[in-house]
C-alpha cells in the first residue's frame, strides 16, 4: 500500500514537471517598451562615438556597444570590474528597473530621486528608460567621474552622453547638478588636468556643480538640491546607481545594503551618513543598482553578453512556472487516490488479490 501511494505522488510530481507554462511576469508591455528606449539610447551613444571618438575596441566590448569607456584615463576614478561593466550592457536593464520601481511602490507620474554615476553609464541609461516610460519626474544628480571601463572618456562622460540623448530626443531626463565623484566625492587622488577635464564637462553640461570640503556637506547640499527641486511633490523613492560615496556610503557599509530593492535600514548602517541611509530613515524605498552581476543572475540577465541582447529577453519578461490549474486537478486526484487506499483499504485487497494466483510451495520428496 505504502509503494503504491508513493508511486502514485512521483507520479504527480513527474506529471506537473512536465507540463510546466510560461508564467508573463507582470507589467510587460512597460518592461518592454522601457528596453527597447534604452536599445535606442544606446544606439545613438554608439553612433556618437564611433563618429566623435574613434573606432570601437571589440576585444573590450564585445556587444559593440560603445557604452563601455577605457581601462584608464586621466578622468578615471578608480578600478572597476569589466564583468560588471559588460554585464550593464543589455538594454533589457531598464525592465528590470521598472520591475524596481513597481515593488517600490512607485505610481505613474509620481517623483523619484536619483544618484547616477560616470562609472555605470547603462545602468544610467536603464533608470532613466524606465522612469520616463512610467512618466517619472526625475531628480538626478551625477558623480560624473567614473571607474575602469565606465563614462570614463573625457570628452563622453555621462553628461556628455544626457546632452546627446536630449537633442535627439530620445530622453528628455537631464541630471540638474554633478560632482567630481571618486575618492571622498572630490576626485582625491586624479591627476589635476583629470580634474580639470571633469569641471570643463560639468560647465558643458551648463549645470550647478557640487563643491564640498567634507564628505557631509556633500550629502547635504545632495539632499536639499532633492527637496529644492522636489518641491511639494512628494519622492516615492530614491535610485541609487554604482557606488558613489555621498550616495551609499564607505566600503564598510556598502555590503548591509542588498542588490535590489531596500525598504528598511539595517541597524548596523544606522552610524554611518548616505543619501540611501537618509531616505531610508525617513520611509522612502531604495532601489540599489549595485553588485550587478548577482542582480543579474536575479533577473535572468545574460553575464558579460558577446552580442547586445534583444529586448524582451530574461526572467524580468517570463519564467517558467506550475500549471496552477493541472497542479490543483493532480493535488485533488493524489487526495482522493490516499483517501481511498487509505480509508476503503483498498491497497490491502490489491495486495491480497495480487497473492491469490501464486502457487503454493512445493513440498519436499521424502
Amino acid at each position: 500500500m505504502y509503494v503504491l501511494a508513493s508511486l502514485l505522488a512521483v507520479g504527480v510530481l513527474v506529471t506537473a514537471e512536465a507540463f510546466k507554462e510560461t508564467l508573463v511576469q507582470p507589467h510587460f508591455e512597460q518592461k518592454l517598451e522601457a528596453a527597447r528606449l534604452m536599445q535606442r539610447a544606446m544606439e545613438a551613444i554608439q553612433n556618437h562615438r564611433v563618429r566623435r571618438v574613434g573606432p570601437i575596441d571589440l576585444e573590450a566590448d564585445p556587444t559593440n556597444s560603445g557604452m563601455l569607456g577605457l581601462s584608464s584615463s586621466v578622468t578615471t576614478t578608480n578600478t572597476g570590474s569589466l564583468e560588471a561593466k559588460r554585464t550593464s550592457l543589455n538594454p533589457n536593464w531598464a525592465a528590470v528597473v521598472v520591475e524596481l520601481l513597481h515593488e517600490a511602490g512607485v505610481t505613474r507620474g509620481g517623483t523619484i530621486a536619483v544618484g547616477v554615476s560616470g562609472s555605470f553609464p547603462a545602468l544610467n541609461l536603464a533608470t532613466f528608460s524606465a522612469a520616463e516610460m512610467l512618466d517619472l519626474e526625475v531628480v538626478s544628480i551625477a558623480s560624473i567621474g567614473a571607474s575602469s571601463w565606465g563614462a570614463n572618456i573625457p570628452n563622453l562622460t555621462w553628461l556628455d552622453m544626457e546632452r546627446i540623448l536630449s537633442d535627439a530626443g530620445i530622453l528628455s531626463t537631464r541630471s540638474i547638478a554633478a560632482s567630481l565623484g571618486g575618492t571622498r566625492d572630490r576626485a582625491i587622488g586624479m591627476p589635476k588636468t583629470g580634474r580639470r577635464r571633469l569641471r570643463e564637462a560639468i560647465q558643458r553640461a551648463n549645470v550647478p556643480f557640487i563643491a564640498t570640503e567634507t564628505d557631509l556637506d556633500s550629502i547635504e547640499q545632495r539632499m536639499a538640491l532633492y527637496r529644492e527641486h522636489a518641491g511639494d511633490r512628494y519622492i516615492q523613492a530614491y535610485v541609487n546607481v554604482g557606488g558613489s560615496l555621498a550616495s551609499i556610503g564607505p566600503k564598510t557599509v556598502k555590503r548591509l545594503y542588498r542588490p535590489g530593492l531596500n525598504v528598511r535600514l539595517d541597524p548596523n548602517a544606522a552610524h554611518v551618513d548616505s543619501v540611501m541611509k537618509r531616505f531610508l530613515r525617513d520611509g522612502v524605498p531604495v532601489v540599489n543598482l549595485s553588485k550587478i552581476v548577482p542582480l543579474a543572475e536575479t533577473f535572468g540577465l545574460e553575464l558579460e553578453p558577446v552580442a547586445l541582447p534583444q529586448p524582451g529577453e530574461g526572467l524580468v519578461f517570463a519564467r517558467q512556472g506550475y500549471n496552477r490549474l493541472l497542479v490543483a486537478g493532480l493535488l485533488g486526484f493524489l487526495l482522493v487516490s490516499l483517501w481511498v487506499l487509505l480509508r476503503l483499504d483498498v491497497g490491502s485487497r490489491i495486495a491480497a488479490l495480487s497473492g491469490r494466483g501464486r502457487s503454493r510451495p512445493i513440498e519436499p520428496m521424502v
